[in-house]
């Protein structure tokens, strides 16, 4: 490649959003109420006018506080690098938290540079990322996640909700737990059940919500309605109760969905924890990070289940991603948070037989612009 071609790939622009969603419904989870859902998107400008588009992960707290670490931290880090070389920037990037407390928000902030610099670079190239990863495949198995609670918000209508996007050609459906009584919950799982039919996938998710004992009562009592897996069943960091649960109960589990560092991924497969890890390009580091977690899953047998709660930038990318390596059991759609989807719809991706198909389109597939009406923010560069 000749200098002046190299020259063109240059990064001269990082501009950071904020998509903010209001709902009609105020819908909660074990944890906390959604009256609404913010999504962080990070544009990455070449000097050939290629703009690439990534998201980082910003629940439980302040949006502006992971902006904050983008334009002060990661910009300068970014801007003057090749588009070309995402590893090589990736390590610059992570370089900033050797000597600070930033920790996760610092894998959730450089996890949106990251994806805006690999669709930048796959769009530079005019390839699919999944092509440019990898390309093993074109679809992925796909189910629909939601499952909330609201008031007035009976297990009839929950199960109506995840009978239709079976309806609509999804795997399966996954459905929250752990944000009622118990006599509730298993009154949920078991309307979902009988609305799916046999056939269908059914998760739960408990967010790791519950104690071990609670887990296990939980585990125990919704284990008859054939649960594929279930996801979070206790805090995060009680891995010996992980443990207990999965023995105790039967039921495969998955996760840890938010950690941060291959280093986090490994001690759940050594100590043999999950049957289904469970990792998402916007919280776990990006492109880059993302395909190094699925590697030492397949090392350890273990498929990987793709979590992705954000917008339709965080859908593609985990998707992109989960499409172009071997060992994707699956990969989450949202049927609440589903900001910028028709984004996607309009691009050509479609849910046929069970699987999301990514359509054979320059970058991650989704188009939205920094100057987008939807989206307020501001820019480092130039």
């Amino acid at each position: 490649m000749s200098t002046r071609s190299s020259s063109r790939m240059r990064i001269d622009r990082v501009e950071v959003r904020v998509l903010s969603t209001r709902y009609e419904t105020e819908f909660r989870n074990p944890h906390q109420q959604f009256p609404g859902k913010h999504a962080v998107l990070v544009f990455v400008s070449t000097d050939a006018g290629v703009v690439g588009v990534g998201e980082s992960w910003c629940d439980g707290g302040d949006p502006d506080s992971v902006v904050t670490i983008i334009e002060s931290d990661l910009a300068p880090r970014v801007i003057g690098a090749s588009v070309s070389e995402p590893e090589r920037i990736w390590r610059s990037m992570m370089a900033t938290g050797v000597m600070s407390l930033k920790g996760s928000a610092l894998y959730a902030a450089a996890s949106g540079v990251d994806i805006a610099i690999w669709d930048a670079w796959a769009r530079t190239l005019r390839q699919p990322l999944h092509r440019l990863l990898g390309g093993h495949s074109t679809a992925v198995p796909v189910y629909g996640s939601a499952g909330l609670y609201a008031e007035g918000y009976t297990p009839e209508s929950l199960a109506s909700d995840m009978a239709a996007a079976i309806d609509r050609g999804c795997c399966g459906a996954k459905i929250k737990v752990a944000g009622a009584t118990l006599e509730e919950d298993v009154e949920r799982a078991g309307a979902v059940r009988g609305a799916l039919g046999p056939g269908p996938r059914l998760m739960v998710d408990a967010l790791f919500k519950p104690g071990v004992a609670d887990a296990i009562r939980l585990g125990r009592a919704i284990a008859p309605f054939d649960v594929y897996f279930y996801e979070a069943p206790t805090e995060l960091r009680d891995l010996s109760g992980w443990r207990t649960i999965r023995r105790d109960t039967g039921i495969a589990l998955s996760g840890p969905e938010v950690a941060a560092g291959l280093d986090r991924y490994r001690e759940f497969l050594r100590k043999e924890v999950v049957d289904y890890l469970q990792a998402d390009a916007i919280i776990c580091g990006g492109v880059t990070e993302l395909p190094r977690i699925a590697a030492l899953g397949r090392a350890f047998r273990k498929p990987l289940t793709y979590h992705a709660s954000g917008s339709a930038v965080a859908l593609a990318a985990n998707a992109q991603v989960a499409a172009a390596f071997a060992g994707a059991d699956s990969i989450e759609m949202h049927l609440l948070h589903q900001a910028l989807f028709e984004r996607l719809w309009d691009a050509g991706w479609r849910i046929e037989n069970g699987a999301l198909v990514v359509p054979e389109i320059p970058g991650i597939g989704v188009e939205i612009t920094p100057d987008s009406p939807l989206l307020n923010g501001s820019a480092a560069g130039d």
